[in-house]
């Protein structure tokens, strides 16, 4: 995976193949598959590089159909399911190999004025600076030869509270920004912030089980994804991601995720994924 903010922008610079249609970049990886929030974000430039820049996107719906080869790159096909007065709407198929693994639709606005009101941001969480980060939970977990350590160091995430079984299910927070600084591209912002919804989302799902999410006993794999990007964000200064677990059942684990930024919401998402325990 990306090894630093550089390598993390380079993930979204996408080679144009067609009218409507693209070619995104592969990180080397220690993951057996590819990791589903590159997938996310990059099929979100690919949608967003048809549309007139002062559209930005608000909401996506996506399902991850089948794993991602780690050594092959993806291709994007864009349908332009409409242009309206404020409004552009898109769909998106994403091959590797010829084989379809991915599908979006995704929906942007134009900028407006309106009512505006915003859930507070949780208080009940430590500071970023007095939170462990999570490559100090992993080594203490899985010891300091653990490979996965390594894998998003182009972010900065540290734990703003324990996990938790409580009356949601179960419970994170953590603190999230990329370890320098981003160009302004509020597109590439979007993307990161895509990106790094799905690091930590299914694992909330185990949270109230005796089952270490991680471990070979477990077979994890994101379904599908939604989010709703309420105002603007940049993904170099501090988000909080306050996440729950409301429900897992047949092998399915549900999660929904708050990104607060500056005392305010600016995305939501909502995931389920597999969780299923494999039996020896």
């Amino acid at each position: 995976m990306p090894k630093d903010v550089a390598e993390l922008i380079a993930l979204f610079d996408l080679d144009e193949t067609g009218p409507s249609s693209f070619r995104g970049p592969h990180p080397q990886t220690y993951l057996q598959r590819l990791f589903g929030g590159q997938v996310l974000g990059q099929t979100l430039v690919a949608a967003a590089r048809t549309v007139a820049p002062d559209r930005q996107i608000h909401s996506l719906n996506a399902y991850f159909l089948r794993p991602g080869a780690n050594d092959a790159p993806l291709e994007f096909d864009v349908e332009v399911v409409r242009d309206g007065g404020t409004f552009s709407n898109r769909r998106v198929v994403t091959r590797q190999a010829g084989r379809e693994i991915f599908m979006m639709t995704a929906s942007f606005q134009e900028a407006e004025e309106g009512l505006d009101h915003s859930a507070d941001m949780p208080a009940d969480v430590a500071v970023p600076e007095a939170s462990p980060s999570l490559r100090e939970v992993f080594q203490r977990r899985f010891g300091a030869s653990f490979r996965l350590i390594a894998e998003w160091d182009a972010l900065d995430v540290r734990l703003a509270a324990r996990p938790d079984r409580n009356e949601d299910g179960g419970s994170m927070k953590a603190w999230v920004r990329t370890r320098s600084a981003m160009p302004d591209d509020p597109v590439l912002h979007a993307a990161v912030l895509a990106y790094l919804s799905d690091m930590t989302l299914l694992s909330v799902t185990t949270v109230p089980h005796e089952v270490e999410f991680l471990s070979p006993s477990m077979q994890a794999a994101s379904i599908d994804h939604v989010m709703w990007f309420h105002r603007p964000v940049r993904v170099d200064e501090w988000l909080l991601y306050d996440m729950i677990s409301p429900s897992a059942s047949h092998a399915r684990g549900f999660a929904t995720g708050r990104l607060f930024q500056g005392g305010q919401a600016v995305a939501s998402c909502a995931q389920e994924g597999l969780i299923r325990v494999i039996k020896k």
